[in-house]
């Protein structure tokens, strides 16, 4: 029997809001329906519900992520948006896939800010063929879509011209906000293909050539494209890196990133930083990965409680229940808790078999 997680579907710290693992239960019955067209629906309406619910509108949305098992679920996420959304004025939107419960056919992922005018972004020659801009501007706070490797040209590189030519369109997608990409606080890495690794490696230390400033960042193996990146970002902020002693990325990656007094993290593991070991079951690695990202926090100058959103990425989907067993001892209070989504999503290493992502506020 799965664990019920004590965070909560909704966690705001400061300005910044959150809404995960959201899905299309019928508001009436509190059932899921068996129907995916249904679940796409009603998922929709229950994330306009939740908004509704803590006094915040669908204006004050930055991006909205879409999680699906499948691409076969796709044709079903443009009707409800299009009801949800049917202005131009849009947020930013992804749609990442990935093993969900049995049963499950969408969930949400949701990130705003509160009071905060939204302007759609786009850049010049690039655009989704999806009704949903290339990112959006809500105050000082910038959250992409999925930023492609598209040319202005037209054309669609591979490999590694399509590598410089993501970083590329990052830096447009960036100065279209009004800034550059020193005001970028995190960057997820969707690549399909390792071989081209080295060089987007290389890009990114090209991009972000300052090793004390540079963005959080995670790499996820994803085959269904050549490479995407996605990222978050607080235009007129001043960057710096915060790290956990005795512990540090393979990659010229930080540990975790402070931008405008909001905390972003790589990827935390269960590496014992004294030892640099890692445990080898599952429970004791989500403990020392959860007690790794509450001494980063420390050293951002923040607590645990300040916390918005974590993600848990689990080697295989029936990790989550031990996974879910730690968080709940850690976060016993679901009023002070933070978000949780649980994806099966970027642990290749065969060690490591959880990590977690966050984001918090350091003031």
């Amino acid at each position: 029997m799965s664990i019920k997680p004590t965070t909560p579907v909704f966690a705001e710290r400061g300005r910044q809001f959150s809404v995960a693992a959201l899905r299309g239960t019928d508001p009436s019955t509190g059932e899921l329906p068996a129907a995916a067209g249904d679940q796409f629906r009603n998922v929709f309406r229950n994330l306009e519900r939740t908004l509704k619910e803590h006094d915040l509108t669908l204006d004050e949305v930055g991006r909205v992520t879409v999680l699906t098992p499948d691409r076969s679920f796709r044709p079903l996420i443009n009707e409800p948006w299009l009801a949800m959304y049917p202005g131009s004025n849009r947020p930013a939107r992804r749609t990442t896939h990935f093993t969900l419960d049995p049963g499950v056919s969408v969930e949400l992922l949701v990130a705003g800010v509160r009071g905060a005018t939204r302007t759609p972004l786009e850049i010049d020659g690039v655009r989704h063929k999806d009704p949903l801009p290339m990112g959006a501007r809500l105050d000082e706070y910038l959250f992409s879509s999925a930023i492609v490797p598209d040319a202005p040209s037209g054309e669609q590189p591979e490999g590694i011209p399509a590598v410089h030519q993501a970083f590329a369109n990052l830096r447009c997608l960036a100065e279209v906000a009004g800034g550059t990409v020193d005001d970028i606080a995190h960057v997820s890495v969707y690549l399909g293909r390792w071989d081209i690794h080295d060089d987007m490696v290389d890009t990114w230390v090209s991009t972000f050539p300052d090793a004390h400033s540079r963005p959080s960042r995670k790499t996820f193996y994803y085959p269904s494209v050549s490479i995407q990146l996605h990222c978050d970002g607080i235009i007129g902020a001043t960057r710096t890196n915060v790290e956990i002693e005795g512990l540090a990325h393979r990659d010229p990656i930080p540990m975790g990133a402070v931008t405008a007094g909001t905390v972003t993290t790589s990827g935390i593991d269960g590496r014992d930083p004294a030892t640099g070991r890692v445990p080898r079951h599952v429970g004791p690695q989500a403990q020392q990965a959860l007690e790794n990202l509450r001494v980063l926090m420390a050293t951002a100058g923040t607590t645990g409680s300040r916390l918005l959103h974590v993600d848990a990425l689990v080697g295989q989907r029936r990790y989550a229940d031990e996974v879910l067993e730690v968080w709940n001892a850690a976060f016993p209070d679901p009023t002070a808790a933070p978000t949780l989504q649980i994806t099966d999503l970027g642990l290749v290493a065969r060690d490591y078999l959880v990590q977690f992502i966050a984001k918090g506020v350091a003031r």
